[in-house]
């Protein structure tokens, strides 16, 4: 659960020769199907419970939670208006309820809740934080939770940085312990067989630079004997130490990640650096629980949308519990519980802080992807239906070449620069590349695009080479400036500021190959 416009590309398996430099969300399938002889593995008796809510008592303990009160839409487009009002969270039974409601509401529009500009959301839930009421640095989380299920639900136990010290979201990091999208929905899993309900959960971080730039890794897993995290009750627990994270359910270890691959990187006397030593994930953080519905990552995912009959939906917790390693409570290292058979995600390193030189993006040859990328550069992939796959991989005769698959109808591929002035290749100047479609779906064409950041975009269709034939494409850089923005009529990109070099886009399903991208003269 984040705060702003998800950007997230998936690589399975199958794929995980991910590009150098890569800035997208690398996503690591735990398993492929139903695993009936996962490892329990219990606890160290080391852990010492610091602070815990049972809900024992009849109402949410303020002592410990506060609401958020908004109709932000969380910085992803959802779908719901925040209140604290007892219809959508109350104490019962023991357990804590967040329940969404199909029920119109109007408040205010920025995430502290103080703007006087208001907003109109079709349906209510609630958000609540332990912000300056508990917060760690390092520990054991467990969550006991029963999760929503339909089309459009987005329950997440999740954790935010208490003080943000490395800058704004994502640099100051993120903390997924669990999220889940529309479970019981047909799941849109690929490989999976039809019917197939969504059961699927993920536990995610993110980090990097401060958003558009950030990163996120996840994991997600499929609970033994294909049961439905909906249908139940289940815990939900992370593991915390200096350098490392793991993942749980019901004691079931699951996923690690270890700082060599997270970073966080900032300004800092205006100049980049990288974060020290485990950074972003060295301060405090605290505790969020929330049920969001819609938004860029539910409403794009499975079928679609948000199905209005499903209402009212809840995520019951049973417990939430906090435990310091009194091994070592400054680290929290010592007292590890860990499974051999647990996928370790690799995540993505820091990259190297690269200030380009006089003669950066200069003629007559400028080229950008060549066997691999040039060290200015970034692949990143814009990707809300999380239905973008890129791979690098080896061709007879011409090395390293990339390839993308895009089985959706939204999302691109792109190469982020350095703010480049571009202004010499507007006379003379093209942008050339090879081409090879493997497949495509009837309609869908393919697009080409440089920009400065939305709208300021310019686009140009390209035509597609007959398949499993190389073509080289030769675009004119002034003709591709000058015709605009398709999306934003009288919008385009502007050449002395220049943020996303090379832009791809399949307009439909498509799996394509490019090598030899460049700028020529």
């Amino acid at each position: 659960m984040n705060n702003f416009p998800y950007r997230r590309a998936i690589v399975t398996t199958a794929i995980v020769g991910a590009l150098v430099g890569c800035e997208s969300k690398n996503y690591a399938p735990v398993s492929q199907g139903p695993d009936t002889s996962a490892d329990i593995v219990r606890p160290d008796s080391s852990w010492t419970l610091v602070w815990n809510d049972e809900f024992s008592g009849d109402a949410i303990d303020k002592s410990k939670w506060s609401h958020e009160v908004n109709c932000y839409g969380g910085g992803n487009n959802e779908r719901q208006c925040y209140t604290k009002r007892k219809v959508n969270s109350f104490v019962e039974d023991g357990k804590l309820h967040i329940v969404a409601r199909d029920y119109q509401f109007t408040g205010p529009s920025d995430p502290e809740g103080k703007s006087r500009h208001k907003a109109t959301l079709p349906f209510t839930s609630a958000r609540l934080r332990t912000m300056n009421k508990g917060d760690w640095k390092y520990g054991r989380f467990e969550v006991r939770a029963k999760l929503p299920f339909g089309q459009g639900t987005w329950p997440a136990i999740w954790m935010l940085p208490t003080d943000y010290v490395y800058g704004g979201w994502a640099a100051s990091g993120e903390i997924d312990i669990v999220e889940a999208v529309n479970l019981k929905a047909p799941t849109d899993e690929l490989g999976a067989e039809p019917g197939k309900e969504e059961a699927r959960i993920h536990g995610t971080i993110h980090y990097g630079r401060g958003w558009p730039d950030n990163v996120s890794t996840a994991a997600e897993y499929h609970l033994p004997d294909d049961v439905n995290p909906a249908d139940g009750f289940h815990t939900y627990s992370i593991e915390w130490e200096e350098g490392e994270m793991r993942w749980y359910i019901d004691d079931i270890h699951y996923a690690t990640q270890r700082s060599d691959g997270w970073y966080s990187q900032y300004k800092e006397g205006g100049k980049w650096v990288t974060g020290p030593n485990d950074a972003p994930f060295n301060q405090r953080f605290h505790m969020i629980l929330n049920l969001a519905i819609g938004g860029s990552w539910a409403s794009n995912a499975n079928e679609g949308g948000i199905d209005p009959d499903i209402f009212p939906q809840t995520m019951e917790v049973d417990y939430v519990r906090v435990y310091e390693c009194s091994k070592d409570p400054v680290t929290g290292k010592g007292c590890a519980t860990v499974s051999d058979d647990a996928q370790f995600v690799a995540g993505t390193p820091a990259p190297e802080i690269i200030i380009p030189g006089p003669d950066y993006a200069t003629g007559p040859v400028f080229t950008l992807y060549e066997d691999s990328l040039d060290k200015h550069l970034r692949s990143k992939e814009y990707d809300p239906q999380f239905k973008v796959y890129t791979e690098t991989k080896q061709v007879d005769g011409r090395g390293n070449v990339l390839a993308i698959k895009k089985t959706g109808d939204t999302g691109n591929f792109y190469f982020e620069t350095p703010e480049v002035n571009m202004g010499e290749w507007m006379s003379g100047g093209d942008l050339v590349f090879d081409l090879l479609v493997e497949e495509s779906a009837p309609n869908a064409g393919l697009m080409v695009k440089m920009d400065s950041g939305w709208p300021n975009t310019s686009d140009i269709d390209v035509a597609l080479p007959p398949k499993g034939q190389w073509k080289q494409v030769r675009i004119n850089v002034a003709d591709l400036i000058e015709n605009g923005n398709r999306f934003a009529p009288g919008a385009k990109a502007n050449i002395e500021s220049i943020k996303n070099i090379f832009v791809i886009e399949p307009t439909g399903p498509m799996v394509l190959n490019i090598d030899n991208v460049r700028f020529e003269k």
